[in-house]
């Protein structure tokens, strides 16, 4: 059928499920009624499935028909080849088509590739931003399955392998569906992978029911909670609040003290270092906040963001002080933040306090961290307040840091982020996908999370009536624990335990350096 006869015919709007095929010249039959046409079929429940230019097409990028919250990253460098291509069910997607992970066996999905977008899922404020039609549920689209083979012919930046291969997501209210495709998966397909397309499609047509089942992974949430199976998590910087169940069988190994930090004195082991990275604060500054937490100085140089790539050992812990996040991006540049990524991926660890934490962060904006799964939410209204605050140690956070008589302490708070946990198959696509084109030179460090975060610590009360903005932050993660693939670790803290210290403060601050260092 041709876009005009389906404009054409009442008895199918809403009713059917719509199919965009690629190739170059949907522009030519897809003009602005067709759209409106498109439009009002999605308002009335109707659903639409794109592929290849098709998914580019419908999607956010200039000159396209912004119908779709999705966007084609680096669009200059669309020709990456033609080939077979493999491509994995990300957690979620295989909890919404249940049938399929049996089928994908210990094969991935394969499909035709023919130069196919390196499609990327938008927030519902910048599909709005950009011309988008509909508020989203969850905020976002959603992976469902990634690409598990690379395909870069073109020598893009951004690598096509652990991108999203397939975005699915459903408009609200009227509840319609849709689902975008990169790859050519309509041509010389596999048995698995038509019976891929038939999940696809009877996902698309059959809303509710489908969506029940999605709920088991992710659901939507007013007030953020935690407990022993699930985080406060999104779909991505800007996205609502879902919750987020935990996969059994991931916790993270508990610290294990050694004997010689048993006792009154405090010291690292041998050979580790807390490598303190002056971001603006000047040495005499640092050295006052923290040389009564390391006494020694040999075990706590502090150096310049110059000298992060030729001083850093395996054994280090950096950390990144509290100021201002983007003031952090600035300084560090494109070679500091390359330094920190790579000392992860060579298994070293970061400990983020305040802005520190938030410079880890998958922040949608330039040169940011990108390193710790999780974004700050309502980041618009990040003036809170500064004063003291009352943290409560998670049961996880007790049995991590070896604090089982530490429920509680007081911490200094200064306008810190309140990060909330993002799933493992969008974190890929925050680095370097979702780095704007102020990124320069090539990001040859790509981390891979399959795990969430875990939160250590939450915030609970609040009698300083200088934090102004604690009732929008009572029950928000104060502290979030992760391990990379690589087996670095990262610490990400939002109050800062080094100030206004106390005996409790220093002990929570040496736990959290001491489980970075044991690896």
């Amino acid at each position: 059928m041709t876009v005009g006869e389906f404009c054409d015919s009442a008895s199918l709007l809403g009713k059917c499920l719509v199919v965009i095929h690629g190739g170059t010249e949907q522009g030519n039959y897809i003009r602005e009624l067709e759209r409106a046409v498109l439009i009002k079929h999605l308002e009335h429940g109707g659903s639409i499935m794109t592929i290849a230019s098709g998914s580019t097409f419908c999607g956010c990028n200039k000159g396209c028909l912004s119908l779709l919250p999705i966007f084609a990253h680096d669009r200059r460098h669309w020709s990456r080849g033609t080939g077979d291509i493999q491509m994995a069910l990300s957690a979620c997607g295989a909890m919404c088509l249940p049938r399929l992970p049996d089928l994908q066996g210990e094969e991935a999905f394969q499909s035709k590739y023919f130069n196919g977008p390196a499609i990327v899922p938008m927030s519902a404020e910048e599909y709005r931003d950009m011309g988008g039609a509909f508020d989203l549920e969850c905020g976002m689209g959603v992976t469902f399955l990634t690409y598990q083979t690379e395909m870069n012919e073109c020598e893009a930046e951004t690598p096509l392998l652990g991108m999203p291969s397939v975005i699915v997501g459903q408009m609200k209210p009227s509840r319609a569906r849709f689902v975008a495709i990169s790859p050519n998966v309509e041509v010389s397909t596999s048995p698995p992978t038509r019976a891929l397309i038939q999940e696809l499609v009877s996902w698309a047509s059959m809303g509710s029911r489908h969506m029940q089942e999605a709920s088991i992974f992710f659901q939507e949430m007013e007030l953020p909670n935690f407990d022993d199976h699930s985080v406060t998590g999104t779909l991505g910087d800007g996205g609502l609040l879902v919750q987020l169940f935990k996969e059994a069988g991931r916790d993270l190994e508990p610290l294990c003290l050694p004997r010689s930090l048993r006792g009154d004195g405090f010291a690292l082991p041998e050979g580790r270092r807390l490598v303190i990275l002056d971001l603006g604060k000047g040495r005499e500054q640092l050295e006052d906040i923290f040389q009564p937490l390391v006494p020694d100085p040999e075990q706590r140089p502090i150096i310049e963001p110059q000298a992060l790539q030729d001083c850093l050992r395996r054994e280090d812990v950096v950390l990144l002080h509290g100021g201002m996040a983007n003031e952090h991006a600035e300084r560090l540049g494109v070679g500091g933040r390359a330094a920190l990524r790579q000392h992860l991926q060579n298994g070293g660890s970061l400990l983020g306090i305040c802005a520190g934490a938030h410079w880890l962060s998958c922040r949608d904006l330039p040169l940011w961290g990108h390193i710790l799964p999780a974004v700050p939410h309502d980041n618009a209204n990040w003036r809170r307040g500064v004063g003291d605050v009352t943290v409560r140690l998670t049961s996880e956070g007790q049995r991590i840091l070896d604090l089982p008589d530490l429920p509680t302490l007081g911490l200094r708070y200064a306008n810190g982020p309140l990060l909330v946990a993002l799933l493992p198959e969008v974190y890929v696509n925050y680095q370097p996908g979702r780095v704007p084109e102020a990124m320069e030179g090539h990001e040859d460090v790509v981390l891979h999370s399959d795990s969430l975060p875990t939160p250590l610590a939450v915030f609970s009360d609040c009698c300083d009536q200088r934090v102004e903005g604690w009732q929008a932050m009572k029950g928000h993660a104060a502290a979030w624990a992760w391990q990379a693939s690589s087996g670095g670790r990262v610490v990400s803290v939002s109050p800062h335990p080094e100030y206004a210290q106390s005996e409790e403060s220093r002990l929570l601050f040496r736990r959290f350096l001491l489980w970075c260092l044991s690896t």
